[in-house]
């Protein structure tokens, strides 16, 4: 492995980490079942059969409610969820693991399920297990297909992909997320297509298509400064000047970034 993969791989540590913290995508806390027609039905109990009714239990009364015939059924935040995630914080990833797969079989049709194989996915790319990764966010899909249009879940699917080198997988993808993704989405594919290039060795496809991202993309600020970065790293090894001209751009328009950190120094 390359320095520059390398570095890379911790990257993508990192990242993952950083999701596992921050929590973003979960917060109900109260038993509910959404109806097609927008209402929903809150309760203080719920549980699902194995055909994927469920039962919810409300003041009035047990309601059943047939699979097909709601949206989603949400059970309360199980305690597991949040201490599997503090658990994967203190990169004790295998028990992380053990308790998520736990949350997984206790609410099954009832949303933890899909929140808790999210996680799980995460969890295995922290550890460095690229390809279980990739696996855990197709067995998501298989759960939950509408899981493949949020842009998160998808980005750290193909990221997968690329660590596991399953290229054949990654880059029907890559291309239909550039040709019909949303802006943010094609920036993103292409910052990884980038880095699929250089993990190969094409050092100039890669920094082309990270100066691509940068010039196509500039209001994109969330990718704006990683291929700003990565074209400077690209044009250093090809043993460009103008790779100065990069890293102090990042430096000094994308200051208090983990790439602005890294570019200091560098010009």
């Amino acid at each position: 492995m390359t320095a520059l993969r390398h570095r890379f791989s911790v990257a993508i540590t990192a990242a993952a980490l950083w999701l596992l913290a921050s929590g973003a995508v979960w917060a109900q806390n109260t038993p509910h079942v959404l109806l097609s027609n927008g209402s929903r039905v809150d309760g203080t109990d719920i549980r699902a059969r194995s055909d994927g009714t469920v039962i919810l239990t409300t003041p009035n009364g047990q309601r059943e409610f047939p699979r097909g015939q709601y949206v989603k059924a949400v059970a309360a935040r199980p305690a597991d969820f949040d201490r599997a995630r503090q658990l994967a914080q203190q990169r004790n990833f295998d028990e992380a693991l053990r308790v998520l797969e736990q949350v997984i079989q206790a609410n099954r049709f009832l949303d933890w399920d899909i929140q808790a194989r999210i996680v799980s996915a995460q969890v295995l790319s922290a550890k460095g297990d690229h390809a279980g990764a990739a696996t855990a966010y197709e067995r998501l899909f298989q759960a939950s297909p509408e899981q493949r249009n949020e842009s998160a879940v998808l980005s750290g699917y193909m990221t997968a992909l690329l660590e596991s080198k399953q290229v054949e997988k990654l880059n029907p993808l890559l291309d239909t997320m550039i040709a019909k993704g949303a802006r943010a989405d094609a920036a993103r594919a292409y910052l990884l297509r980038g880095d699929l290039k250089m993990s190969q060795g094409q050092v100039e496809g890669a920094v082309m298509d990270y100066l691509r991202t940068a010039l196509m993309f500039e209001s994109e600020r969330t990718t704006l400064p990683e291929a700003l970065f990565k074209a400077a790293e690209g044009l250093e090894k090809l043993r460009d000047p103008r790779h100065k001209e990069y890293y102090r751009r990042v430096a000094q328009e994308f200051a208090g970034t983990p790439f602005a950190q890294r570019a200091q120094g560098k010009f």
